[in-house]
This record gives C-alpha cells, sequence and structure tokens, in this order.
C-alpha cells in the first residue's frame, strides 16, 4: 500500500467552509469590477472556500439536531453595484433527516433568509472535532433570489464542509 494514500486527508478548519459555486465566483472575478470581501469572522482559504468562524451550537450528536451558528461576512460585487450577494452570519438547523443553511437578513435581529438545502449527512469524530464533509446543498427559492435568479430553486450549489469542536 502506497504510504501517501494511507494518510488521512486533512480536517477542514474550524467553522464552515463553503464555494458557494464556482461558476459564480468565477464569472465575479472575471468582471472588471468585480470583487470578492470576507470579513468580521469569515476569511477565503487556498481552496477557494469561504470559511465561516463557529460562534455556537446547540446541536445534539445523539439526535443529529439542533442549530450550528457561525460568524462572517462574505460579499460578491459588480456591475457598478447592480449586483451584491452578501452572506452575514450563516446558521445551519438540523432537523431528523435534513438540514436548513440560512443567513442573516442584516438587521442585527433574530431574522434569517434560507439559502439552501442539505442533504442528510452524519457527522464523523475526527482529532476532538465533528466533522461533515461534502455536504450537498440545493438552493432555495429565497436563495434563488438572493442570486437573482442566475440559479433555479433546487440547482445543486457547492458542496459545504462543517467542523465544531467535540
Amino acid at each position: 500500500m502506497n504510504p501517501a494514500s494511507a494518510s488521512p486527508d486533512p480536517l477542514p478548519p474550524l467553522g464552515l467552509s463553503w464555494g458557494i459555486k464556482r461558476s459564480f465566483i468565477d464569472y465575479i472575478t472575471s468582471l472588471p469590477d468585480g470583487s470578492v470581501s470576507a470579513t468580521g469572522g469569515a476569511t477565503v482559504a487556498a481552496a477557494s472556500l469561504f470559511c465561516f468562524s463557529p460562534e455556537s451550537s446547540d446541536y445534539d450528536p445523539a439526535r443529529g439536531t439542533g442549530v450550528l451558528r457561525f460568524r462572517g461576512d462574505v460579499r460578491l460585487a459588480g456591475h457598478h453595484g447592480m449586483l451584491l450577494v452578501r452572506l452575514l452570519d450563516p446558521w445551519i438547523t438540523f432537523t431528523s433527516g435534513s438540514g436548513v443553511l440560512s443567513i442573516s437578513s442584516g438587521g442585527g435581529g433574530q431574522d434569517r433568509t434560507t439559502v439552501g438545502f442539505l442533504s442528510p449527512s452524519t457527522p464523523h469524530e475526527a482529532g476532538g472535532s465533528l466533522v461533515w464533509e461534502h455536504v450537498d446543498v440545493v438552493i432555495s427559492p429565497d436563495g434563488s433570489e438572493l442570486f437573482d435568479g442566475q440559479y433555479a430553486a433546487g440547482q445543486p450549489m457547492d458542496p459545504l464542509f462543517i467542523r465544531i469542536t467535540g
């Protein structure tokens, strides 16, 4: 057996990592005035993933339910201000068998906008963390609106990765 293939994949960074939609990010960065920013707890990883810092969690591993909260502000802009997509402080809410990805509506309160629906996924334990890898995301009707209808509700987005301290 090749020793290189025996080594485990590196763990994703702590928090929520999501590439959103590679073709959309490529489009934004190709625009003469396209901009991508990550602030307030969000960063951009080398793998072109947006990483949101862990905030708090009431996830119950035994039941597979609860809310994972993350913080950060990702903004994708272009077309002289006519295009702006903002992903602020995402949360993932797991109910039995499904998950919902939502973002803050920006008012500072608890108003949330559902961006996508997650396929059922069970975390595994690694290095003292709970890790969800390659979680499939499909865009919600409100998420479609967020992207100005570029992606129809139900269309697959890039998978996401979650790592929280266990």
